[in-house]
C-alpha cells in the first residue's frame, strides 16, 4: 500500500500538470468513485458521468490541491457536490414539468408526455444557442450549473450587478422567443 509521502508526491506531481500522476490517481479511485456515485444515483449512465465530471474537476482545479492534506476526502467531496447538483437539477426539471404541464394539455388530469417534454426542452435550448456569448455563458452558470449570481461574479470577474443584468436580459430574450412559439408561460425562468 502506498504511503502518504507516495500520495504527497502524486499530488504534488498533479499540480505541476504531470498526466501520469493524474493517471495513477484516477486508476487508484476512479472505480470507488463510480460505486459511490452508482449507490447514490442508481444509473450507470450517471454514475459514469460522476466519474468523469470528479477527474475534469481535479485536473481543472488542480492548484488547490497545495491546501490539501486527505486526496480521498477532497475526491469524494467534490463527487458528493456534483452528485448534489444533479440531484438539485433533477427537482428542478420536476417542477418544471409540472409548472408547464396544464399549458400543453387543456384537459385538467393531463400530463405532458416525455416526447412533449424532451421537444420544449429542445426548444428552449435552441433559444439559449442563440444567445449573445457572454448571455449564454451566465445563464447556462446559473441555470444548469446551479451557479448563484456571487459565484458567476467571481468566477468571470465582473460585477454581480453585471451578472443580475445579464441573466434579466438573457431570461427576456427566452420568454420573447418562446412566446412565438406558443408558449407563453415558461415558470422555470
Amino acid at each position: 500500500m502506498p504511503s502518504a509521502n507516495d500520495e504527497h508526491k502524486l499530488i504534488q506531481a498533479l499540480i505541476k500538470g504531470d498526466a501520469l500522476a493524474f493517471d495513477a490517481i484516477f486508476s487508484k479511485y476512479n472505480k470507488r468513485v463510480y460505486t459511490f456515485s452508482y449507490r447514490n444515483l442508481k444509473s450507470k449512465e450517471n454514475a459514469e458521468e460522476i466519474v468523469q465530471d470528479v477527474f475534469l474537476s481535479l485536473w481543472n482545479e488542480r492548484e488547490k490541491l497545495k491546501k490539501v492534506e486527505k486526496l480521498d476526502a477532497w475526491i469524494f467531496a467534490i463527487c458528493f457536490n456534483i452528485i448534489r447538483k444533479h440531484f438539485r437539477q433533477l427537482a428542478k426539471e420536476r417542477k418544471y414539468l409540472q409548472n408547464i404541464a396544464p399549458y400543453l394539455h387543456e384537459k385538467d388530469d393531463a400530463t405532458v408526455s416525455e416526447v412533449e417534454y424532451h421537444d420544449l426542452m429542445e426548444k428552449a435550448e435552441q433559444v439559449i444557442d442563440r444567445l449573445p456569448q457572454r448571455q449564454k455563458e451566465i445563464f447556462i452558470m446559473h441555470k444548469k450549473e446551479g451557479l448563484s449570481n456571487e459565484e458567476i461574479s467571481k468566477k468571470m470577474n465582473i460585477s454581480k450587478k453585471t451578472v443580475e443584468n445579464y441573466l434579466s436580459s438573457a431570461r427576456m430574450l427566452i420568454k420573447k422567443s418562446l412566446v412565438g412559439e406558443g408558449l407563453l408561460s415558461l415558470l422555470f425562468f
